[in-house]
């Protein structure tokens, strides 16, 4: 009965939900930060960032999906004369199986193999200064910069501050930027005559990660 055999049409599915949900686990990482390094941003990828609490339950969901994509996919292997109506070959559905697997671990992995360096980024600013100073930096640090520490909103993985450096590094007048996860801030060095400290903490905004001046 075709009733009692695993279906095609299910194991399509439950590959097409594992992927979807994976996408939504990497949407408040990944996807801004691709977002940003392309040159697109604005006020509406906070609502990307406003899904980390629920990244878990996505990857829960993709897990799950993905192995009961392969529970089906195995079933159907084991019935080479099966008449249900079919979409792909098996052997398409075998590679669509294992390319959408790979493509899965990658985006739930993602945030932590774009993950930043956890240690200080006053440290790393202050290096940098020295750097600059003794004539070893990698170019010569403008004559009028300034340097303020932004206190960053909404950064919930080790990825997070590598979207808020490159929103920052990408607005014109900004001599350098870091910023780390714990603590949750950023230190930008940059030309008070070619930007303001506004239109730095609006790229970050625009990034999904209000922030306020702390120091200068």
């Amino acid at each position: 009965m075709n009733s009692q055999k695993p279906s095609n049409t299910s194991a399509n599915w439950s590959l097409g939900a594992a992927i979807g949900a994976a996408v939504a686990a990497s949407a408040c990482c990944t996807i801004p930060l691709g977002l940003v390094t392309l040159g697109i941003g604005g006020a509406w990828i906070s609502g990307l960032t406003a899904l980390a609490p629920y990244r878990w339950i996505f990857v829960t969901v993709a897990l799950g999906a993905l192995g009961y994509a392969g529970y089906n996919e195995w079933q159907l292997s084991r019935r080479p004369d099966c008449d249900c109506e079919t979409i792909f070959s098996s052997s398409a559905r075998s590679s669509l199986l294992g390319v959408g697997a790979l493509a899965i671990v990658a985006l739930v992995v993602s945030p932590w193999l774009l993950g930043t360096s956890p240690s200080s980024v006053t440290g790393q600013a202050q290096a940098s200064i020295a750097g600059a100073q003794d004539g070893s930096g990698a170019s010569a640090t403008p004559a009028s910069f300034r340097q303020i520490v932004l206190e960053v909103e909404g950064m919930t993985c080790a990825a997070c501050p590598k979207t808020v450096k490159t929103a920052l590094e990408g607005v014109d007048g900004v001599y350098s930027a870091e910023a780390t996860f714990k603590p949750p801030e950023a230190v930008v060095r940059f030309d008070p005559d070619k930007v303001s400290v506004e239109e730095l903490t609006r790229a970050t905004e625009n990034a999904g990660f209000p922030s306020s001046k702390v120091s200068s």
